[in-house]
């Protein structure tokens, strides 16, 4: 099965779920973000997303419940749950996503709750820790994509000038690039000023790629 294929039937899955059993697979669907198959945790994922406003009070409950009874240092599994509420832009996990932080010691973890803290708008309280991991940290060609994409979510005219120092670094180079590229071309997007600010250069690159 290639993978399209692949893609295709987890589509089929994931509209079942939730056309056929609804809110009633909520507490089944959160489970099913503690399996072991990466594969079940993303069709749940999905399907909860796709879930809305029930889901996401569930989700809450969940990360409230998770918290309280204590969270393993660099237990990822709670981060299914984080990215879900960042994305349902869930302004009452504020608190716990920024305790969180104290837990983990991987980087890419640590992304993806500053992700989850963009979407419900505390980006710009993170901005000077994204500049120095995006342009300065030893370690920012392994992880610069997922710094991007954390950019790509702050309105900010900052974001758009450190992803665009981050463009002409000479280390960025192939799909790092093009990450940082659909970063600003996300934040253009949101706030078309923005162009501007980027130059005849990056744009014309953006042009060439052509994204839908």
């Amino acid at each position: 099965m290639n993978r399209d294929e692949k893609e295709n039937k987890k589509e089929e899955l994931v509209k079942r779920i939730v056309e056929e059993k609804g809110e009633k697979a909520i507490p089944i669907l959160i489970k099913l973000l503690y399996d072991e198959d990466s594969e079940v945790r993303e069709i749940a994922a999905e399907a909860l997303f796709r879930l809305g406003e029930p889901a996401k009070e569930a989700l809450y409950k969940e990360l409230k419940r998770l918290w309280e009874e204590g969270v393993e240092e660099d237990d990822i599994t709670v981060l299914y749950i984080v990215d879900l509420l960042g994305d349902f832009g869930e302004k009452r996990a504020k608190d716990i996503f920024y305790s969180l932080l104290s837990k983990f010691t991987i980087e890419e973890a640590i992304l993806i709750i500053y992700e989850a803290l963009a979407k419900i708008g505390e980006g710009v309280k993170l901005l000077n820790i994204l500049e120095y991991m995006l342009l300065e940290d030893g370690d920012r060609t392994r992880y610069g994509d997922l710094v991007a994409m954390v950019l790509s979510y702050i309105d900010h005219p900052r974001s758009i000038e450190i992803l665009k120092k981050a463009y002409f670094k000479e280390e960025f180079e192939g799909e790092i690039k093009e990450y940082i590229l659909r970063a600003m071309k996300n934040l253009i997007d949101r706030n078309p000023t923005y162009i501007t600010r980027i130059g005849k250069d990056i744009i014309e690159e953006m042009e060439r790629l052509k994204w839908s």
